[in-house]
């Protein structure tokens, strides 16, 4: 009967919200759906790209072509550094895209080609005839293309599950399910690739990737367009101009996140982890040499993966990222000690790593969980939202992560794998080697949980966090005038919700514990059991709700208040004054005192403005020597409102949008001290104003919303009448 519950449950769910998203959410099954096929499409577009990956295990490359495995590592090291550059060119490309499908869908829908046709010549090149520093200077060139390209494919597919909806909850429940919908591509080529490599000579022969994989990447090109027309991207922007972090100012910000060093550290010193990452292949293609059966098994070995995204986002719901992840590495270090005594039995072997590769699948969607969690963070500390920098600030590791991708090769190159991976058909070389490989493995795990011992931020901590960013938009939009139904709402239940937990008595866990056990059987047990476990849940929110009273209550604060004087000092003056300024104040605040704590802080407080403040002098002796003009905001609307009907209209559109957004971010950059001291002194005077302004509003927001949510009811109620008057 439960079960029967469930599955009318579940198809009600799915008929009822097919097309418009259920209350409170932003997204309907049917562009999830799109989403999926379009992940599909990227997938199957990828398939043969993949394979041009300049790493040490790349059958297309190592054993079917013939480089070296150093070798390969010496160009991926090139191509590691250019792929700074090519950062800053694609970022560029990317934060300049303006369009009527937003930001990252055009290059969902297009970038996949030149990719696909790259990754088809290469394969058609006639490499059986080339001498090998031919086949390097091919290889290079074709890697290095690629690299250039494939990010504004991959990664905007990537960052587009991050603004598909500002819903926390309701995201982690759209990539579960895209994860699902999507690993049914590496599923149907897992299946079929190895089965029709046998009428091509098996993956060391180039017709398997000439005439079965690069029509499987062209069948993914059709797919890409589900996503690129079916999905939304929902970015929540203030009416008012936006100010822009620089690139570069942004990376520093997040050098400064614990949390993102910890994410950092663990994938540096665990680079080992993957070394195991071969065997299934190669035990397949070397030892048993039956591809029938390594496509069977590849498919069976896909399940894994797609029960491990069904089951993620209620063992976050329960455990939290932090326990999750934990959890996670503990069973893969044991999985991989298990695999170094069984790899030499083929089946066992496979039930070992099936059962590793569902662990590590639960990484797919809690990664990226734990990657937005991270900007969420960011936000918090810093009071901007950025996406695209952290991957430039991903490369300030790069040396070291050069260093360590050569271990793997070395080790290879040890055992004699270098332009002939013939060597792997003797089982002694082949064994010694896979048992080297789990060693380093095992390491690798190891080393990958230490950092995360470390990581604090908890699911109820993230909360809290939450809790600030909403009660901080609420003076946002108080001080710009804006009014959006939304923030009213969560912002006003935020703040209530905190104060709500901060003001209640901590539960007696120790009693109701003892509750349970002296409950009679039954029914009784039962409700103890259930009163124990919501009192745990409001003890753990309970713990962290520091995070916003400390936020709420900071203009009471000595610390604050020593804050707020400085800014009205600062904003009493004329901008333009401080271009007269010297390095004087920078000495006046490194002479400060810093015996106490919040000596400390404020020290560095000051120092930091003043370097900022001389920072803006320059600035306006540079660019504004007749004194400091605001750009004129009609003139930044207009040029929002201009027509984009044509090509041409729309070259004009974006011209006239990124001369006058120019303008913007000079002259915020340059005023940056003046501005944030304007912007304390306000929000310590509307502390109050702005939660009496919030509440006032409340029901007149939540009304707003309930409308919405029923107009969406009635338009999809209208349009089942008018079908059924049809069929009539």
């Amino acid at each position: 009967m439960n079960i029967k519950n469930i599955v009318t449950g579940v198809y009600k769910d799915l008929t009822g919200h097919w097309k418009h998203p259920a209350p409170g959410n932003f997204v309907s099954y049917k562009e999830i759906v799109n989403l999926g096929l379009g992940g599909m499409g990227n997938n199957f577009t990828m398939v043969l790209v993949g394979y041009m990956g300049l790493n040490a295990g790349n059958t297309l490359l190592g054993s079917t072509i013939g480089i070296r495995p150093l070798h390969l590592q010496y160009m991926l090291t090139v191509q590691t550094v250019l792929n700074v550059l090519f950062f800053f060119i694609r970022a560029h490309i990317v934060d300049n895209t303006r369009t009527k499908w937003g930001r990252f869908r055009p290059y969902i829908a297009f970038m996949g080609i030149p990719l696909a046709i790259m990754s088809v010549i290469f394969v058609f090149l006639p490499f059986q005839t080339m001498a090998y520093n031919d086949k390097l200077i091919c290889v290079f060139v074709f890697a290095i293309t690629i690299s250039m390209i494939q990010p504004l494919f991959t990664d905007t597919y990537s960052e587009l599950q991050t603004v598909i909806t500002p819903n926390s909850e309701e995201r982690a429940k759209v990539i579960s399910i895209n994860s699902i919908i999507f690993s049914a591509a590496p599923t149907i080529t897992g299946l079929f690739v190895p089965i029709l490599s046998n009428l091509t000579g098996g993956y060391t022969n180039i017709n398997t990737y000439r005439y079965v994989l690069a029509p499987v990447t062209v069948l993914g090109l059709a797919l890409n367009f589900f996503t690129a027309f079916g999905c939304k991207e929902r970015v929540v922007t203030s009416s008012s101009y936006v100010q822009k972090v620089g690139i570069i100012e942004g990376t520093f910000m997040i050098l400064k996140n614990k949390h993102w060093w910890i994410r950092q550290i663990a994938g540096l010193i665990g680079f080992l982890e993957s070394a195991t990452g071969v065997f299934f292949g190669w035990i397949y293609i070397y030892s048993v040499q039956d591809m029938t059966a390594y496509g069977i098994l590849n498919t069976v070995m896909g399940t894994a993966s797609g029960i491990a995204m069904a089951i993620t986002p209620f063992l976050l719901k329960t455990l939290g990222n932090k326990k999750l992840l934990i959890y996670h590495n503990l069973l893969n270090i044991i999985f991989l000690i298990i695999l170094m005594f069984t790899f030499k039995i083929p089946i066992i072997m496979f039930i070992i790593m099936y059962m590793n590769n569902l662990v590590n699948a639960l990484s797919i969607v809690y990664n990226q969980v734990m990657h937005s969690e991270v900007k969420d963070y960011q936000q918090y500390i810093c009071g901007y939202r950025m996406d695209f920098v952290f991957g430039l600030a991903g490369m300030v590791t790069m040396p070291i992560t050069l260093a360590t991708g050569y271990v793997i090769p070395y080790v290879y190159e040890c055992f004699g794998l270098t332009t002939n991976y013939d060597i792997l058909y003797d089982p002694n070389v082949r064994n010694t080697l896979f048992m080297v490989l789990c060693i380093l493995a095992i390491i690798g795990a190891v080393l990958n949980l230490i950092p995360f011992c470390f990581y604090s931020m908890s699911k109820e901590k993230h909360q809290n966090i939450i809790r600030v960013l909403r009660y901080r938009a609420l003076f946002d939009d108080y001080e710009t005038g804006s009014f959006n139904a939304d923030i009213i709402k969560n912002g006003v239940e935020a703040v209530n919700s905190g104060l709500e937990l901060s003001s209640s008595p901590t539960p007696d866990l120790k009693a109701l514990k003892s509750n349970i056990k002296y409950a009679p059987k039954g029914a009784a047990k039962e409700e103890a059991r259930k009163v124990y476990a919501k009192a745990k849940r409001f003890a753990a929110e309970q713990a962290e709700v520091g995070i916003f009273m400390e936020e709420y209550n900071k203009f009471d604060t000595p610390l604050w208040q020593d804050k707020v004087k400085n800014a009205k000092r600062l904003i009493a003056k004329d901008v333009n004054t401080l271009s007269e300024l010297d390095a004087s104040i920078i000495n006046e605040a490194k002479h400060l005192p810093k015996g106490t704590k919040d000596e400390r802080v404020l020290r560095k407080y000051y120092i930091v403005q003043a370097k900022s403040i001389l920072k803006t002098g320059s600035l306006i002796k540079r660019n504004y020597p007749n004194g400091i003009i605001k750009p004129d905001e009609d003139e930044l609307h207009a040029a929002y409102a201009m027509p984009e009907r044509t090509s041409e209209e729309n070259r004009i559109k974006k011209a006239a949008i990124k001369r006058i957004e120019s303008q913007f971010n000079l002259y915020y950059k340059t005023i940056a001290p003046y501005a944030a001291a304007q912007k304390l002194v306000h929000s310590y005077e509307n502390k109050e104003n702005v939660m009496i302004w919030a509440k006032a509003h409340y029901d007149e927001a939540c009304e707003i919303i309930h409308s919405r949510e029923n107009e969406k009811s009635d338009e999809k109620t209208e349009k089942r009448h008018l079908a059924e008057r049809r069929n009539k």
